[in-house]
């Protein structure tokens, strides 16, 4: 017994001579303080749950624990409880395929931030959250210099003529080289002129043809006016002869009868007459296509429409489905 204490001394003298302390080791590593060796064993740090480890008065900067709460080990940093599972400080921020919370790590789904736990609503009031966590749904991390945890702007925009590149829509047809154009006014009505009516001349007719026939005439003429009929005989004073077939003057003319001509029809040039007062009245008139005259080789402006609709457009680029968290602790 006094061997292995005299042994144990030389050893402690020895090792706190170099000032480095070896456990399974008689070679402690010269950069280390305290060399623990083993095959078969390990280092156990105390155990605390979360509650105790918070309770640590005035921990000191490279103090580690167990978190017995977490089942993971913590350090202190000097300011803040580190989790070495998560690495992570209060109000960092990561994407992840979780879909809860999880090793302190909570999701921005835009929930009360009362329901967290009171450690976690104490670190959302440090970080400057109140109310309602950001709800990351549909958002991108971005810089822009807005309130920090602010979710802001839209994934579609629309764009306007503004918007549009200096595209010039009004452009220039090709040449056509000399050429006139032709236009057709439409039909226009002329003013209302009061009551008045309208002379008609219309055109010589053709009658019908009526078969072979002749006409009859009393064609005045002759001594004394009488009419002219043929005769066989000389029955009248002023007659000179008694040839047959002679054409006699008849104190009472029968007519003068023609001989058929035939099938045929006849010319009837109606006059122009008045026509009756229609009420106030206009009239439409039709201007008759007319050609422009030539002005050389020229070309035309056209007005293109875009055809647009507004529709917005998505802006959103092609991406992973993620869930965000922030980290806030226990």
């Amino acid at each position: 017994m006094k061997t292995k204490l005299f042994l144990l001394a030389s050893l402690f003298i020895a090792q706190h001579s170099i000032s480095q302390v070896g456990v399974g080791t008689t070679s402690p590593e010269s950069s280390a303080m305290l060399d623990v060796s083993a095959s078969d064993k390990g280092i156990l740090f105390p155990r605390l749950t979360t509650v105790q480890r918070n309770a640590v008065a005035a921990p000191v900067k490279g103090l580690h624990v167990f978190d017995i709460t977490t089942n993971s080990l913590w350090f202190y940093d000097g300011a803040n409880w580190i989790n070495y599972a998560a690495q992570a400080k209060l109000g960092d921020v990561k994407s992840g395929i979780q879909t809860v919370d999880h090793e302190g790590w909570i999701k921005l789904d835009g929930r009360l931030i009362s329901t967290l736990s009171s450690s976690q609503q104490t670190a959302a009031t440090t970080m400057g959250l109140s109310g309602n966590l950001p709800n990351a749904s549909d958002a991108y991390l971005v810089q822009n210099g807005g309130g920090m945890g602010a979710v802001s702007g839209s994934n579609t925009t629309t764009l306007t003529q503004a918007n549009l590149p200096t595209v010039n829509f009004t452009g220039t047809a090709a040449s056509a080289g000399d050429h006139a154009h032709v236009t057709d006014p439409i039909n226009t009505a002329t003013s209302t002129n009061g009551d008045h009516a309208h002379y008609t001349d219309p055109a010589a007719l053709w009658t019908s043809t009526n078969g072979n026939h002749t006409h009859g005439h009393n064609a005045p003429g002759g001594y004394g006016n009488y009419g002219l009929a043929l005769s066989n005989y000389n029955n009248t004073v002023q007659s000179t002869d008694g040839s047959p077939n002679e054409l006699n003057v008849w104190t009472n003319p029968a007519g003068l009868a023609i001989y058929a001509n035939g099938d045929h029809a006849h010319t009837v040039d109606i006059p122009s007459t008045l026509s009756t007062t229609n009420g106030a009245h206009a009239h439409t008139v039709d201007i008759a296509a007319t050609t422009s005259t030539t002005a050389g080789a020229h070309s035309h402006t056209v007005n293109v429409s875009s055809g647009g609709s507004a529709t917005p457009i998505n802006i959103a680029p092609k991406s992973l489905s993620v869930n965000m968290f922030i980290y806030l602790g226990y």
